[in-house]
């Protein structure tokens, strides 16, 4: 658990932590075990979609967007958690990432529906959406398809 992990005070270097701190049970006690970790002046790098960030895919599954509103933190709300358990913070970028090649490919990707939020839509609701973007895939000339994704460091004072 990243509530309580089985290192000493002060022992670690660098935390780097990538698309997880959304499934994090408790946020604040990850954060002060981070803090207890992490030796003066050590860094946290968290890698984390926020919804602060309009997603590719959320205009054809529209039922993922109140899971994205109620569960992914804000920019401002990672920044106010981590500076809360001691762990200010030293750099914030918005970091754009390929995620395909082309529409279709961006299609057949989420087909896998290995994305937390599409993994819980109703079947139905999940074909429809799947259906909607092979239909604007469907003879589009290849063009890359980007996500951008917070990157934040913290330092341990």
């Amino acid at each position: 658990s990243a509530e309580k992990l089985p290192l000493r005070d002060g022992s670690v270097d660098m935390i780097f932590m990538s698309m997880v701190l959304h499934h994090l049970h408790d946020r604040p006690a990850t954060a002060r075990e981070c803090h207890r970790i992490l030796r003066k002046e050590g860094r946290l790098c968290v890698r984390n979609c926020t919804r602060d960030i309009v997603y590719p895919q959320s205009r054809f599954f529209p039922g993922m967007r109140p899971f994205v509103a109620a569960e992914l933190p804000s920019s401002a709300d990672v920044v106010a958690l981590f500076a809360a358990a001691g762990l200010p913070s030293r750099a914030h970028e918005i970091v754009t990432h390929a995620v395909a090649a082309s529409w279709q490919e961006f299609a057949d990707k989420l087909a896998l529906r290995a994305d937390s939020f599409l993994a819980r839509l109703p079947d139905s609701e999940f074909a429809e959406g799947l259906a909607a973007l092979n239909a604007y895939a469907n003879g589009r000339e290849p063009e890359e398809i980007t996500e951008e994704i917070d990157f934040f460091v913290f330092e341990r004072a």
